[in-house]
């Protein structure tokens, strides 16, 4: 069995659920046992509220020509998903595709940069499925940085992701008069006050169900996630919350959410306060740096490679606003999350092959 296979099964077999610090210790102890030996230089880092953060690299400085990023750390799963266990050329089991496999590959990577002329850096961490918070702890030091960020969190073989929406996570706050609800003219209801500012957010940020996707799903979107009153059954609530998601395309800054939040929240009688808010990726294909991964990668799987857009987030947006060029390229596999997930080996191999190919030709 190929090495590279074998690492990631050794990987897979260890229950590194996000929160579980044990077991996410012990994937980095594997990882450093593997490595450490072949002249790579390591870095752990650790922090006081969020998971450790793992950098392994071929020198001393952390300003790169070019750095991996990915995480170690699962969601939850039946235990004989830490079998792993290979069928029909792929790896079934927890982690495989999200993202154990894809962190080896780019070990491997970096073992094949030793001796060259180019500063290259993997980034592993373990919480991305929570809260990313070793990332934002790391990110508040602003220690490292990075030419070219290739993250294999992100699309597939055949599909290169450009663009990952920024995530804004709010509460709004309604304000009324306490009654007896049997008498709700002495007062002022504040769920009423919340219904009316969601209302009227949703005529900037349209509902979206079930079986009504958009034509593009590249658009701005808003989701109320929780609603809460402190009032007992029989009083009209002087106070209601909700909790609201925002996921945000370049067309709409954080400001300009502000801006209408702002308006908004006043005019219905509540107020908000952020909770959450990091950043966007927004790349261009056209990037040289990225039109020149995609012409190695179609070389290599001789197939045209498809641009494509993320509704979802990525730790790689520390790198966003340093200018980083950040390549978004993956596996494949299918049931992510799912009872059975599984990773393409072929698709493995081919990664790793772009990888080393594309470090060839920035030499």
């Amino acid at each position: 069995m190929d090495n590279l296979i074998k690492n990631i099964i050794e990987m897979m077999k260890i229950k590194s659920i996000s929160g579980n610090l044990t077991e996410i210790n012990m994937v980095f102890d594997l990882i450093e046992k593997l490595y450490v030996k072949q002249g790579v230089i390591i870095h752990r880092y650790n922090f006081e509220n969020a998971s450790p953060v793992m950098l392994l690299s071929n020198c001393d400085d952390l300003n790169f020509d070019v750095i991996t990023i990915g995480h170690i750390d699962v969601v939850p799963a039946k235990d004989n998903m830490f079998n792993p266990r290979i069928e029909d050329n792929k790896i079934y089991g927890r982690g495989s595709l999200d993202m154990k496999a894809s962190v080896a590959v780019c070990l491997e990577t970096l073992l094949y940069t030793l001796g060259k002329n180019i500063k290259f850096g993997v980034l592993i961490t373990s919480d991305e499925e929570t809260s990313s918070g070793g990332m934002k702890a790391l990110q508040k030091e602003n220690k490292i940085n990075a030419k070219i960020v290739l993250d294999t969190d992100s699309g597939d073989l055949t599909h290169l992701t450009e663009k990952y929406k920024h995530p804004v996570s709010i509460s709004i706050t309604a304000k009324g008069e306490n009654a007896h609800s049997s008498q709700p003219w002495n007062g002022v209801n504040a769920v009423n006050n919340l219904i009316n500012c969601i209302n009227e957010l949703e005529q900037l940020f349209p509902r979206f169900e079930k079986g009504t996707p958009p034509q593009n799903t590249w658009v701005d979107t808003m989701v109320v996630t929780a609603i809460n009153s402190p009032a007992t059954y029989n009083v009209v609530p002087a106070e209601a919350v909700a909790r609201v998601n925002f996921r945000l395309t370049e067309t709409t800054p954080l400001e300009k959410l502000k801006n209408i939040l702002e308006t908004v929240t006043v005019k219905n009688n509540c107020s908000y306060e952020i909770l959450l808010s990091s950043c966007g990726v927004y790349m261009n294909a056209d990037n040289p740096y990225i039109k020149q991964y995609l012409s190695v990668a179609e070389t290599i799987i001789n197939s045209k490679i498809e641009i494509s857009t993320s509704c979802g987030a990525t730790d790689s947006r520390m790198f966003a606003d340093k200018d980083a060029v950040i390549i978004m390229h993956s596996i494949n596999g299918k049931d992510l999350h799912g009872d059975n997930e599984y990773a393409e080996i072929d698709s493995i191999f081919a990664l790793r092959d772009i990888q080393k190919a594309f470090i060839d030709s920035l030499l």
